[in-house]
């Protein structure tokens, strides 16, 4: 009877010591679940320059910060990082367990080909690249024939002379895609437009840029513009010293010469940035190429600064018109919008 009673004691003791065990479980397991339904979405920017650097590596950070607040995302970055360092700095991002890794730079694609595969779990996304892999590598471009195509229109409806000129920096594919774009869109809205086109071949040569601008202007270009980094200055300053019309291209450039740059057709690296992080978050974000453009707001034009009030009758109706047509695909369709080299 004794032992019978010993042993109903030690069952409910058991019982008591399983009950308390399972209770704790759930309550770790409540904590976990709620520790990971709480955990912010983590997002690690690597860039080989300065993020005060007024253009490319800034223009990314201001995306990352403006992303930070909208999206509630916890961010970082490394700048500088030269390039024996990019597999190290990466990789540091990955084994911490961050969701996305920007790249920002085509620098970066061979590098993140080959550790891509090692962190599945990992999204990265090369900014500038021309190639994705599964399952978890993109790459993001500028449809850049459209900037072109914007900066071209603007450029055909404001000449008076009907010639106008753009000049590329490098012969890279996404420069000479801007040049193709620029010369369809003035001949699109001014079918007796002559497009002058050229390259300087440097991205940095300022004296270059404003030598092959005053040679279009010689042969009667009224407005210019320029897609070759520090090289445009020269352009402007060429259209200045002539007292003509520059387009500004890549970023809002009328405080480089507000009485001679009209408008500029910009291409924002921030808005490009706040909405991968943006599909990121949303796990929208998958293995692809993205051309990112006037649909995705990272191609617009900037403010005219007053300037519209000089545009010729129905030009601004005109413009309108002229994006709407992009944002519709109706002008792909019809062959008049350029595809670009990286459209397959």
């Amino acid at each position: 009877m004794k032992q019978t009673r010993l042993q109903q004691m030690l069952v409910w003791v058991m019982v008591i010591i399983f009950s308390m065990g399972v209770l704790a479980g759930c309550s770790s397991q409540t904590k976990q679940e709620k520790s990971a339904a709480n955990k912010a979405f983590r997002v690690a920017m690597v860039m080989t320059g300065p993020i005060n650097d007024a253009g490319w590596n800034e223009s990314a950070y201001k995306g990352l910060m403006q992303a930070k607040e909208k999206y509630k995302v916890e961010t970082a970055y490394t700048e500088n990082v030269p390039q024996p360092d990019f597999e190290s700095v990466i990789r540091d991002y990955a084994d911490k367990g961050y969701d996305l890794i920007i790249l920002h730079g085509f620098e970066f694609s061979d590098v993140v080909k080959q550790i891509a595969p090692q962190y599945p779990n990992v999204l990265f996304a090369v900014v500038n690249g021309d190639s994705f892999q599964e399952p978890n590598m993109l790459s993001l471009r500028f449809n850049t024939p459209q900037t072109g195509f914007l900066a071209g229109a603007v450029a055909g409806l404001i000449t008076k002379t009907n010639v106008v000129g753009m000049i590329g920096g490098t012969k890279l594919p996404h420069i000479q895609d801007g040049l193709i774009g620029f010369e369809a869109g003035a001949k699109y809205v001014n079918p007796n437009a002559k497009v002058l086109t050229g390259f300087t071949e440097t991205m940095t040569d300022v004296p270059k840029g404003k030598e092959m601008a005053m040679a279009m202007i010689e042969q009667g270009a009224d407005v210019v513009g320029g897609n070759a980094n520090q090289a445009t200055l020269g352009v402007i300053d060429a259209a200045k010293t002539k007292k003509i019309k520059a387009i500004g291209y890549i970023s809002d450039q009328y405080n480089v010469a507000p009485d001679t740059v009209f408008v500029s057709a910009i291409q924002s690296v921030t808005l490009m940035i706040d909405s991968i992080i943006k599909e990121a978050v949303n796990k929208e974000a998958k293995p692809a190429l993205y051309l990112m453009g006037i649909n995705e707001g990272a191609i617009l034009l900037s403010d005219y600064h007053g300037n519209d009030a000089k545009l010729p009758t129905g030009a601004k109706e005109k413009i309108q018109e002229v994006m709407a047509k992009i944002k519709d695909g109706s002008l792909k369709t019809q062959g008049i919008l350029p595809k670009s080299v990286f459209e397959k």
